[in-house]
Parts: C-alpha cells; structure tokens; sequence
C-alpha cells in the first residue's frame, strides 16, 4: 500500500507538471489543471473510503480555515453571473470549485508524515528540473525537447517550455528554488548517499537559477529578492534564539558555502557580456531598467484600473469568480474615455489583470479581499509562532526555506498571475499543506473525527469538480482543434486558384505543342528534320543522307512525345494537387464545424467557438456546400431553403437561439435571418421543371452569399455577448456593410421568385424589408464601428488596417455625401487619437484624409486646416528626423523597416495634404 502511495503521488505530480496535448490545447496550464483534478478526486474518494472504514482524525489551522472560507466563497460569488453572464455560470464554478478542490488538497496533505511530504517535494523538484532543463535547452538551441518548438537561440520566449509563458516558467523555478536550497545545504539525513544527494541539488539549484536569471521576467527577480529577504530575517531571527553553533549544526557548512559561491557566480556571469548571455541581455540591467520601461508598467496600470472599475459596479461581493475574463475589454474601454493617455497600451483583449488581489477584488468583492487579507495576516502571526515556539532548529529552517518558495508566488501574484498556471498553482497549495503540518506547529489546531456524512460529500465534490473542469477542458481541446482546421483551410485555399492557373497554362502549353507553334514551333517536322541533318551530317559525314533523315525523323517524334509526356506529367501533377488541396479543405471544413460546434455545444462560455464558426461561414467550403444542396434538393427544394434560409442546417440551427442584443452594443439587432421565410412562400408542390427553372433564372449563388454573411454576423454577434473582442466587433461592422451594400442587388434577385410562391404579398414584403436594410441597419453599422474605435481608439492607428479608412469609406459607398458629417467627426475622433499617440509611437492619422481628399470641394477649408496643420507639421519634422537617422545607418534589420514604413506614411499623408 504504501509503495502504490508513493507511485500514485509521482504520477501525480509529474503528470499535473508535464501533461500538455498538443493541437488539443489552447491554454497550455487547462490539460495540467484537468489532470491535477482528476488526479485529487481520486486522492479524495481514497481517503474518504478509508474514512467510513474506521475513524479518521483531521487537525486543521487557522489559516487553512481561511484558505478554505475563500474557497467556498468564490464558489458562492459564481452564482451572480446567473443573472449577468448565464453562459458562463458553469465554467467560472469550475474553476472555483477547482480551487476549492486544491485548498482541499492541501489540507488533506498536510496530514501525511513528514518523510512522505520530503517525497513529493522531492518529486516537485525532479519536475521542475525536466521542465529547467528543456528550457535551458532550447534557449540556447532554439529547440524545445518536450514540446518541440523552434526559434532563434538566446530568445527568451524559448523558456516557455510545456508551462506555456516563460514568465510563468521563471516563477516555478523561483517557488522551487528556496526548497531546493535547502536540500542542498540541510545536514539532514534524506538519502543513503548524502554527498551524492548535496552535489546533485547543488546542480539543481544551479540550472534553476539559470533560468530565473535568463528568463528575464523583472516580476520573478523582484519575488525571489522578496522571498531572500524574508528567508534572512527570519533566519537571524532563529540564529539570535538558539545561538550560533546549534543554530551551523543545521547546515553542512561545506555546500552551503558552494551554494552561496555558485549563486554568485551565476548572477556575476549572467550580468556580463560572454558566450553565456550572447551579449542580448543582462540580468542586472534588465532589473535596473524596470523604472524606464514605461510600456510593460502602464499595460498593467490600465488593467488594473479596469479591474478597480468592475469593482465600483460591485464593491461587496464583486461580480463573480472568474468573470474578469469577460467585462476586461469594456472595463479597459471605460478608462480610455476618462484617461486617454494610456491608449497606446490598449490591447483588443485581455483576459486577465496582472494582479491577482485587484482580480479578486473586482472577481469577488470586499468580502474576498478581506479574507485574502485576514489569509495573509494570519500566516505572517503563524510563522512568527513556530520560530518562537517550536523547539527543533532543523524545523524551523525547513519551515522558513519552504515558506520563502511559497512567498514567491504570492509576490508575483502583485504584477501577473502566476496562481492560473500549472503546476505553479499545485505546487503553491502542497508547499501550502507542507507548512501546515503538525510537524511544524501542533499549537490552536483544530482536531475533530471524520464521520460519515463528511466523506460523501466530500466525494459528490470531488466527482462534480472533476465533471465541471472536464466540461472545460474538452470544450476547449475541440475548439482548439476546429482552430487549427479553420487556420488549414485558410492556408489551403490560396492554393487554389494557382494550381487552376497552372492547369491551364499546362493545358494551353499542350494545345501550343499539338499545333506545334509559338515556343514549340520548332518541333514542325520540316524546320526540325532540316536543322537535324544539318547536325547528324556533320558528325557522320559518310553516311547515307536517306539513313540520316531516319534517324532525325525519329529523333523529332522522340522529342515530341517526350515533351509531351514531360507536359501531361506536370498537368497529372497539378491535376493531383488540386484534388488533394480540395479534398483536404473540404475535410478540415466539416471538421472544423463538427469541432466547432462540438465546443459550444459542451461549453456555453465558449465564445471563440462561436466566433471562428462565423468564419468558417464565410469559407468558399460553406458556399459550395450550399450550392449542392440547392442543385440536389429536386422536387424538395423547400427543404433545402429550410436549411439555407431558415437555418435549419446542423451547423447553423444553433443562431436561432437567444436572440437578445447584448449590453456592449445596446439595442444591436442580433438576429439577421432575413431570408428565414423563403421556405414557407414557395410553392410546397414545385415540379423538377419549376425547381430547374427557378435555378437557371434565380441567381441562387448571390443569394447563398448573403446568406452565409447573414450566418457570419449572426455568430460573431453571439460571441461578443460573451466576451466582447474589439476585432471581433470590427468584423461584424464590415460584414454588415456588405450586406447593407448588397441589398438592392438581393431584392432584384428575390423579384424573379414570384413564378414559384404562393404569397405574392408575403414576397413583396419580404423584398421591401431588403430594400429598406441600408436604412434600418444603418445605426447598427454606427453603432459597430463607434464602439470599436471608442473602445480601443488608439490599437487601430498601428500598422496598415486602419478602422478608420475603412470606416469612412464603407459610409460614403453606402450612404455618398449624406454620411460626411459622420465621417468629419470620425477624422476629428482619429487625430485625437494620433495627437495621444504620437508620444509614443510614430502613427499617421491617414485613414479619413485618405478617403476626404477626392471629396475636398465639400469639406470646409478652415475646417481641414484647424484639424490637419497640426499633423503636417510634426510630419515635416518627424520625416525629416527619421530620414537623417536613416542615412546616418543608425536603425538595422527590424527596426529599419519600422522607420521606412513610417516614413512612407508620412510621405504619404504629405502627398495628401499637399493637394489640399
């Protein structure tokens, strides 16, 4: 039994520390997550077995009474998105009940022996040292062993490794460092080769430094200064109670000498420019540039004040454990309208805070935050208690070096989220469990017998949490795989119309060769028999001139069938790869929407689902695949309508539903089945000769195209009630300008059905609702593309997509001169953001002016003036500045391009502004 427990802790942890599925994942922590869950109900339902079997004592801390307060707390604060976020009710129970079932955890572990919890920790560390490993190298390879990723050497997303970021990667090595020091240096006996185990954590300890070190996360070096400097105090404080030699009997005095010489070594040769670091970094400058660098702080300043503002919608209780993920991007939205300045950190979507206490309090209120507080307060009071009070020295230092692991999470949490990662979490909640051993403390603890009822609900928990995270896990595994087939199809379907323009080049190049003419005129028997001989006559000069005419004859038939075997090679070539492109996207297309659906089927919070099947929507695949249900349908065309129109189709039925405009967009039509009654206005009693009529005089394909964007904006706009993703929304807005621009067109089209309906009226009423789309979506159209640009004014100014062009001239094709006050407001809305801009990244507002410049003659000129001098101005100077810079060779590679680009742009807008 006690050989199956040790095997069982090792699967344990190894498997919550390295378990990832590649294309099966899109968040690399969620498969350990699974594992680590599935893994602690086992452990659970194990110990509850050998509760009701006999009785069973369980001893429990204040502050493991707190964690666990906190725990069921977050599970209570869920049940409030019933009422806002419904969809996602599960998923963010889940993941409370997840961290509940870890607290759970730790408490149960924290009543295992003392040499049982040496074990695991040991494990932890063999982990952690697999993980260090592959990271160490691939940073300097651009190799990943475990997960086989490829880069360039010495870059630092390298360390990434299967926990997914390397900022995350460095703070595991950070939890893992104090508690491998220790086993470095403890005079403890632990193994039956002692010198053999100091020497092999001094190497541990040595590559987990490295990685900290080349990792380059400011966070990580700041937590493990937190951590040393707690590890010193208290270890003075210990030193000052027992005396000195008590106190080095603890050590072996050897390896803690190397350990301190290796420690400062590594930071010595990692601080200078060697082979070592490639000089690209420096762990000392990196830590010393933290105030300057202005980005990395105001990108968390601005989620941070995000999540202060979701508090201010529920300062008791919160909103929600889990629910930052959802309201980030209208939150973020509202500070740029108070405080504009920190528009060139907006990101389209963030999904978490940077902060853990900030989430928590947004997350789950005052209420939450009080006890994280109480939490913290009461183990700083519970550590001071077993330095005074425990007698045994050795405890005291194993307590302090483990609490100095455990301590750097906790720092961390202050600038990222180290805690939503594995098996960082895991990790933290064992050392958390280790701490709390009687071993330690046995003072004010709480003992009481397990009885029967505890360890059935135990069980239910466990066996719920366990269903809710493989909810999750699966919905995510089959979106991630319906990503990966949509991104197939995208890649494949560029391919082709060049492999058809290389058909028919092949094909032309054989019609050329049977009519022996243009680049084969050569091979005319004639012209080629004649320069043949003149060849064969100078080599065989004494043969018969009848014998070489043969011979040239037969040369010229060898050439020809060879060339054209050459040509037919290449078209069955091209003709295969045509077919396999198509068979292949045809193949990731039903996959991706099996997939797809698959996910927000399983998981209702599974909102990119719903996004990437508008896309999928739009595929060439989906168009055809109504196309052949419309030509095959025959005497049922009515139900081939059905599934086009009326969404009856598996993949699209799902739009019908939930049809409420969300809260981001107030008021948005989201249900734009506007072809939804074709279905029932044609005739039930159609002959195959009406349905081929209607075919041939219907352009159907048109029809299908509205359509499939109508099921694309539908789906897009599904998400968004979701989660809001600014991208997202900008694509709806352009779908429904094409549809609003199409309208007429479509209303032409729907004219030629009235031979094969049965209301005439109901079809009129039906094309007038077309026909008055381009006005009643108008608002709609505005009301997509304002709260994008409002949300994120400044994110749209970088690079070559700006919203604002796009914006304005989708108005003046839709609506001509009637929308030009909107689009003067919108150029106005763009300068200002260049104006905040400009500060920090050279962006040029030529979106509006670019679309306003054919049209100058009904723009006020002292309008233009007021708004656009401004620009020209720091354009002349700017460009001037950037061309000398240039010429001066002072940019290279990456940063080369940027200053050309820009300086194009501004050239550009020159250009424009000078026709004014």
């Amino acid at each position: 039994m006690c050989k199956g427990r040790y095997f069982f802790y090792t699967i344990f942890v190894l498997g919550s520390s390295l378990f990832a599925i590649k294309g099966f994942t899109w968040d690399m922590g969620l498969p350990k997550f699974y594992f680590a869950s599935v893994a602690i109900s086992v452990f659970i339902v194990f110990v509850s077995l050998r509760a009701v079997r006999g009785s069973y004592k369980l001893s429990i801390s204040f502050p493991q009474v707190l964690a666990l307060l906190f725990g069921i707390y977050a599970c209570l604060t869920t049940f409030q998105l019933l009422d806002t976020l419904p969809n996602v009710f599960l998923t963010s129970l889940g993941f409370a009940m997840n961290l509940l079932l870890f607290l759970l955890f730790s408490l149960l572990i924290s009543g295992e022996k003392p040499d049982r919890l040496m074990f695991i920790l040991q494990v932890f560390v063999l982990a952690g040292l697999v993980i260090a490993v592959d990271a160490l190298f691939s940073f300097y390879t651009g190799h990943g062993l475990l997960w086989g990723t490829e880069n360039n050497p010495f870059t630092r997303g390298n360390l990434s490794s299967v926990i997914g970021n390397v900022n995350f990667t460095t703070d595991l090595m950070a939890m893992l460092l104090f508690p491998t020091a220790f086993l470095t240096i403890s005079s403890r006996v632990l193994w039956k080769r002692e010198k053999l185990r100091h020497i092999f954590y001094l190497g541990v300890f040595s590559i987990f430094l490295i990685v900290i070190l080349i990792g380059q996360t400011r966070a990580v070096y700041y937590s493990v200064i937190g951590s040393f400097t707690f590890l010193a105090v208290f270890l003075i404080i210990s030193l000052l109670k027992f005396r000195l030699r008590p106190f080095a009997t603890v050590f072996n005095k050897l390896f803690l000498i190397l350990l301190i010489f290796a420690a400062i070594i590594i930071m010595i040769v990692y601080s200078g420019d060697n082979f070592l670091t490639g000089g690209r970094f420096s762990f000392s400058e990196r830590l010393t540039y933290t105030t300057e660098d202005n980005v990395s702080v105001d990108v968390r300043v601005l989620q941070w004040k995000a999540a202060i503002k979701q508090w201010k919608g529920s300062t008791i209780f919160g909103t929600g454990f889990g629910s930052y993920k959802y309201l980030s991007t209208e939150n973020m939205g509202r500070v740029l309208l108070e405080e504009p300045d920190y528009m060139y950190v907006a990101g389209l979507n963030s999904i978490r805070t940077h902060n853990e206490y900030l989430q928590q309090l947004g997350e789950t209120g005052m209420v939450g935050m009080a006890i994280v507080a109480w939490f913290i307060l009461s183990m700083f009071l519970y550590t001071i208690r077993v330095v005074r009070r425990t007698p045994s020295i050795d405890k005291i230092v194993q307590y302090i070096f483990l609490t100095a692991g455990l301590l750097v999470i906790f720092a961390h949490s202050i600038l990222s989220f180290p805690g939503h990662l594995m098996p960082n979490a895991l990790f933290a909640v064992f050392l958390f469990g280790f701490l709390m051993s009687p071993d330690f403390n046995e003072e004010k603890r709480i003992t009481f017998n397990v009885g029967k009822l505890v360890p059935l609900i135990l069980v239910i928990f466990a066996l719920t949490t366990t269903v809710l995270m493989s909810r999750t896990f699966f919905s995510e595994g089959f979106f991630t795989k319906g990503y990966i087939d949509y991104r197939r199809i995208e890649a494949i379907n560029p391919q082709v119309p060049q492999l058809i323009s290389s058909i028919e080049s092949i094909k032309k190049e054989i019609e050329a060769l049977e009519n022996v003419e243009d680049k084969y005129a050569n091979l005319q028997e004639g012209q080629y028999i004649s320069e043949r001989l003149k060849t064969l006559q100078e080599m065989y000069p004494s043969a018969p001139t009848e014998l070489l005419e043969s011979i040239a004859s037969e040369d010229r038939e060898e050439a020809y069938e060879s060339t054209l075997s050459g040509l037919n090679s290449k078209l069955r070539s091209a003709s295969s790869a045509l077919l396999n492109a198509r068979r292949d996207s045809t193949d990731s297309f039903y996959s991706a929407l099996r997939n797809l659906s698959t996910a927000r089927e399983i998981s209702g919070s599974q909102y990119l689902a719903e996004a990437y099947l508008g896309y999928v929507y739009l595929t060439p695949q989906r168009k055809e695949d109504f196309r052949l249900k419309l030509n095959m349908s025959g005497n049922n065309i009515g139900n081939a309508f059905g599934e086009i129109f009326s969404r009856k189709d598996i993949f699209s039925s799902w739009l019908t539903n939930d049809v409420l405009p969300c809260g981001m967009l107030p008021g948005l039509e989201i249900d734009h089945a506007y072809l939804k009654e074709l279905q029932s206005l044609l005739k039930p009693d159609l002959a195959a000769t009406d349905v081929s009529d209607l075919l041939k005089e219907v352009n159907t394909e048109l029809l299908i195209d509205y359509q499939v964007t109508l099921d694309a904006i539908d789906a897009l706009l599904r998400s968004i009630k979701t989660s809001p993703d600014l991208q997202v929304v900008r694509n709806a807005a352009s779908l429904l300008f094409r549809v609003i621009v199409s309208s007429e067109r479509i209303s032409v089209e729907l004219e030629k059905l009235e031979p094969y309906v049965t209301d005439t009226v109901g079809l009129n009423n039906l094309v007038h609702k077309i026909q008055e789309i381009p006005v009643s979506e108008k608002d709609n159209l505005n009301l997509l593309y304002d709260v994008a640009i409002a949300y994120n004014p400044g994110g749209w100014l970088k690079g070559n997509d700006s919203i604002y062009g796009e914006y304005a001239r989708n108005l003046l094709l839709a609506y001509g001169l009637n929308a030009l006050d909107k689009i003067l407001e919108l150029a106005e809305k763009e300068v200002f953001a260049w104006n905040v801009m400009r500060t920090t990244d050279q962006v040029v507002p030529l979106g509006a002016i670019g679309e306003l410049t054919p049209l100058k003659e009904y723009v006020p000129r002292e309008w233009f003036n007021n708004l656009y001098d401004g620009v020209y101005e720091w354009c002349l100077d700017k460009s001037s500045e950037i061309s000398r810079n240039i010429e001066e060779e002072r940019f290279a590679g990456e940063n080369l391009k940027k200053a050309e680009t820009v300086l194009n742009e501004m050239e550009r807008f020159k250009e424009l502004y000078s026709t004014w």
